[in-house]
């Protein structure tokens, strides 16, 4: 295990490097040259107390009771390897202990064993170190130790200042390490223990997730917490996730609650990856898991049934609810993070060192269970466990048992993979202008409006987003925005917009109701612009607003012969083409309709693509009519 020394290792240190245990003299056969030798290790390792003296205000270095040192003065210190820094606090309590590396051998092998390590100070001056690193460290130690030992040029000053460290580590932590190999042996751990398994870069498993998630970690640092709301250890991980703005790293914390006794490790909130019993199989999963992560960071319609999480507004405070999804989901990361620019979903990136189209299986092994987007069912922006997303199966069939006449049927099947397809280049006048495919079915409930809005959705392989006009609000400011937000959304995601119960954006103007005509008026500007495919349902065609309706005889001729430039078409059929009581939408959507009917067919534009659509017209005008 990383940061735990081997039995053997351990065993055999103490059998031949350190004094015994049990406090007895050497024996006679240690013969002088050991012992000199011993005595010179002694004084390249200093032990000292740092105290503060408030008479004068200064910083004084005392020697540590049984440190067994001759001197402790300054000179001292430039003549040591290692100096154990005990700081007392005011109280005259031990507050914590730390070493300055005074050998530039030594701190380079400690940076050599620990690169990657964030946080180090041992590129200070003088380099400074956490007891604990040496711990972590004492394996990688021992290791350089034995290169250097074995190699032909053995370098003695690197191998006694090895030697130093490795003592120090020893006599430091020796009942640590013992009680730590008994626990082993039986995959326990003790509360207090637990920093001795959390190495910096070790590989954490846990499920301490968002929706319980399998998740693995790397540990940065470690701490114990004792507050008001309780005791417990805290690991210091980062993930791999985008934020909806940057890739890269993310900083997590992770929990195990304080406990008695020992306790097995598998058992723990989190534990090290190696204790878990099916570590290979987790590895292989997370991996395939990340690679999925990485295929999701552009905008992906998906099928989900499974926990979601959304912020919820309460008592002024947004708090995370769980719920059940089922249905269809937009994975969109970027489009979250622009519509909740302050979620706690958000997974905010720290350090952004990673390329997502180069990951090592050991960086796809680190991303995040979870991915961020929109959930078409509930209409709320959520996060989603990516096991079970799956790819959208559209219902080909769908539209074909719709059951409306065979011209609107292929119709409005025409339009739509014309639409998608993008044959319609009818420009306006104004550049952007009325590029959308908009339609209007209107009917008593239970026709089969939204039945074919659905349809359109499937046979488009679009998404459909469905929204009531009573969802939109009645402020018109609310209005305005979030239409626009709605509008901005579908666009983007190349949805099928469903409005329903679409009367009262399509009402008729009054000289009384201005609040409605405000209304209607910014209905029609957003209409104008919008490029996507909206459908909109009615109960009342009678009550329609003339805007979508009339214009002169001679500005109908016009207008036809602007949209139709055909050599064929006679001034007397673009006379006759006026007599239809269009708008100038109308005029313009009938011709886009009629080449898309042509080429459909593979053909020119003829008269008879455009009589189709204008019978589909006067069908709608007659069911109009049939209102009144």
């Amino acid at each position: 295990m990383s940061g735990t020394p081997a039995p053997s290792l351990i065993q055999d240190y103490l059998q031949n490097h350190l004094p015994a245990m049990d406090g007895s003299k050497d024996t006679e056969q240690e013969g002088d040259g050991k012992k000199s030798e011993r005595e010179a290790k002694e004084r390249r390792l200093l032990r000292v107390d740092q105290i503060y003296s408030r008479k004068d205000r200064q910083v004084h270095f005392v020697k540590t009771a049984k440190a067994g040192l001759s001197k402790a003065n300054q000179e001292r210190f430039n003549k040591t390897v290692l100096v154990v820094r005990r700081i007392i606090s005011k109280q005259g309590m031990v507050a914590r202990t730390e070493v300055d590396v005074k050998s530039t051998l030594l701190r380079d092998v400690l940076l050599d064993i620990n690169k990657d390590v964030e946080g180090l100070e041992l590129h200070k001056s003088p380099p400074m170190a956490d007891p604990n690193l040496f711990f972590h460290s004492l394996r990688g130690l021992e290791s350089r130790r034995t290169q250097e030992v074995e190699s032909p040029r053995p370098d003695k000053v690197m191998i006694e200042h090895l030697s130093i460290a490795i003592q120090f580590v020893y006599e430091d932590f020796g009942s640590r390490i013992a009680d730590l190999e008994s626990l082993l042996l039986h995959k326990e751990i003790t509360y207090d223990l637990l920093w001795t398994i959390f190495a910096p870069r070790t590989l954490v498993f846990t499920k301490q997730t968002l929706l319980e998630q399998p998740q693995i970690m790397k540990v940065k640092e470690t701490e114990y917490h004792n507050g008001q709301d309780g005791s417990y250890f805290i690991v210091y991980c980062h993930s791999i996730a985008h934020d909806g703005e940057d890739f890269g790293t993310s900083g997590q914390k992770l929990r195990v609650p304080s406990f008695d006794g020992a306790r097995k490790i598998d058992e723990l909130t989190c534990f090290p990856l190696t204790f878990h019993s099916g570590e290979k199989t987790i590895r292989s999963g997370l991996v395939d898991r990340g690679r999925t992560y990485v295929s999701l960071l552009d905008a992906k319609c998906q099928e989900y049934s499974g926990a979601a999480a959304m912020e919820v507004e309460k008592f002024d405070n947004n708090k995370i609810q769980k719920f059940n999804c089922t249905g269809r989901v937009m994975v969109d990361p970027v489009t979250f993070r622009l519509q909740n620019m302050s979620s706690a979903l958000v997974q905010y990136v720290s350090t952004t060192n990673r390329n997502p189209a180069s990951l090592s299986e050991d960086d796809l092994l680190l991303c995040t269970g979870t991915v961020l987007g929109f959930s078409f069912s509930t209409k709320a922006w959520a996060a989603f466990a990516i096991t079970p997303l799956r790819p959208v199966v559209w219902n080909e069939e769908a539209f074909k048992k719709l059951v409306i006449g065979p011209k609107q049927r292929t119709l409005v099947h025409t339009l739509v993979k014309a639409h998608g397809r993008g044959q319609n280049e009818e420009d306006d006048i104004i550049q952007d202008k009325g590029k959308g495919l908009i339609g209007l079915l209107s009917g008593s409930p239970g026709v089969g409006k939204t039945l074919t809005a659905e349809a359109v959705s499937e046979v488009t392989h679009r998404p459909l987003y469905m929204i009531s006009a009573g969802e939109l609000g009645k402020d018109l400011e609310d209005v305005d925005t979030r239409l626009d937000t709605v509008l901005a959304i579908c666009r983007k995601w190349k949805c099928v917009l469903l409005l329903d119960e679409a009367d009262v954006f399509l009402q008729t103007r009054s000289l009384v109701d201005l609040e409605r005509n405000a209304l209607v008026s910014i209905f029609l500007r957003r209409l104008e612009y919008y490029q996507g495919i909206l459908i909109l349902t009615t109960n009342r065609v009678s009550t329609i607003d003339p805007a979508f309706q009339n214009l002169d005889t001679e500005s109908r001729r016009i207008i036809w012969r602007n949209f139709i430039k055909s050599p064929e078409v006679t001034e007397a059929e673009f006379a006759k083409l006026a007599e239809w009581n269009l708008n100038g939408r109308q005029i313009k959507n009938t011709v886009a309709c009629a080449k898309s009917l042509a080429w459909e067919e593979g053909a020119e534009l003829g008269k008879r693509h455009v009589d189709i659509v204008l019978e589909a017209i006067a069908e709608f005008s007659t069911a109009a009519r049939g209102e009144l």
